[in-house]
């Protein structure tokens, strides 16, 4: 499997981690925002947690059905929609549906990585490109606090969700240009 390959599918592997951390230093900004305190704020994070966990119950069969490629731009489509309806979410309510509609896009990149590594790899490689996965997915609980709080700080709480949806477009368009059936 080649670098390119590895830093896609890390990059989609980090989308469940990186939508959580990243997020929570505009906790404080989201409460001033929509006029409530950080506990109702924190629905967000467990709309998030319902969604990553039913999706990935999902996108198993409908990757055996259906191929890896389709569910995967789906998903990521879904990721980056719900992201750009986060950040301009009118209410916590419509915000604790957007986290749930993106945690179901992004559990997509989680499952599937890691079922078209089990694809095109023997056991032996499985073992390594899963380390390296690892290692790219490993970055994003270490540096999406630093980044989400310098966003939140400079440009407010939507710009974590808008970055989001820059990073999801940047990761479809490579899954749609490099990353085959």
């Amino acid at each position: 499997m080649n670098l390119r390959t590895i830093l896609i599918l890390g990059s989609l592997s980090a989308f469940g981690p990186l939508a959580i951390d990243f997020y929570l230093p505009g906790f404080p900004a989201m409460a001033s925002y929509f006029g409530t305190d950080e506990k109702h704020v924190q629905l967000t994070l467990a709309a998030y947690f319902l969604g990553l966990s039913l999706g990935q119950l999902a996108y198993g069969p409908v990757a055996d059905r259906f191929g890896r490629r389709i569910p995967m731009l789906v998903g990521v489509t879904l990721f980056m929609l719900a992201s750009v309806a986060c950040a301009f979410a009118p209410s916590l309510e419509w915000l604790i549906g957007a986290r749930f509609i993106q945690a179901l896009g992004g559990c997509a990149g989680m499952v599937l990585s890691r079922a078209i590594v089990s694809d095109k790899c023997n056991a032996v490689e499985s073992a390594k490109v899963f380390s390296q996965l690892m290692l790219v997915m490993g970055l994003a609980p270490i540096l999406a606090p630093m980044l989400g709080g310098v966003l939140v700080s400079t440009f407010g709480w939507q710009s974590i969700f808008a970055s989001l949806a820059l990073f999801s477009a940047a990761c479809l368009t490579a899954v749609a240009l490099w990353l085959p059936e």
